[in-house]
């Protein structure tokens, strides 16, 4: 089942993409390409910098909770996909919030990439944990638990603000509501699975320093 599911997420996807190229091939003469051009190159700084910093290692099938896995892979393509469409079709311009959305993108990156650095081989894009699983709360997790949630809530906030595709920011909201269902499932299945979880939530926030 869950493969089946994950193949129908990547058909929506390519098709999502397959659509959105040909609208801009449509509109090429009428768009302003430096938008686009940002916005690739932004996104393609994201999407990379996960494999830059990741330092993993191979999965025990010890997965859990897939199904998060599914929805967060699928509305956060759809949110970096569908700003593209609404831009193409509406064409704001306002460059405070592209410099904005910017800054705010490239800060998440950072985030994130710092808090996968510092999980190392504890690093997963899925529930899971292994054998010698420990918690890390050195650098950026001795003051909050889910830095890599945060620099991604970041990032998937600020892309639309780059082609300055207000609407598009409901997908956004979409998205970081499948982030606050992935925390609440993740951290019940580290309590579970590491006792000592329970004491390192009391002693730190979820995504905000001293706020939450």
């Amino acid at each position: 089942m869950n493969k089946k599911i994950n193949i129908a997420v990547k058909i929506v996807i390519i098709i999502l993409l397959i659509y959105t190229w040909r609208l801009i091939e449509a509109n090429r003469s009428a768009i302003n390409k430096f938008y686009i051009y940002l916005y690739l190159v932004l996104v393609s700084c994201s999407l990379l910098s996960d494999k830059y910093f990741y330092k993993g290692q191979k999965t025990e099938n010890r997965k859990s909770y897939l199904a998060t896995s599914h929805y967060l892979s699928l509305t956060w393509f759809v949110a970096l996909i569908v700003p593209v469409i609404e831009y193409l079709y509406l064409q704001r311009y306002n460059i405070f919030f592209t410099i904005l959305g910017s800054i705010l993108i490239i800060s998440g990156i950072i985030i994130r990439g710092l808090a996968i650095k510092r999980l190392g081989k504890f690093f997963s894009r899925d529930i899971e944990n292994w054998e010698e699983q420990k918690i890390i709360k050195s650098g950026i997790y001795k003051y909050i638990r889910h830095p890599a949630y945060t620099g991604n809530i970041i990032q998937i906030t600020a892309f639309p603000l780059v082609l300055n595709s207000y609407y598009s920011l409901l997908l956004s909201l979409i998205t970081i509501t499948g982030f606050l269902w992935r925390i609440k499932v993740e951290e019940k299945f580290l309590v579970d699975k590491l006792p000592e979880y329970k004491e390192y939530m009391e002693k730190t926030k979820r995504l905000i320093p001293k706020i939450w």
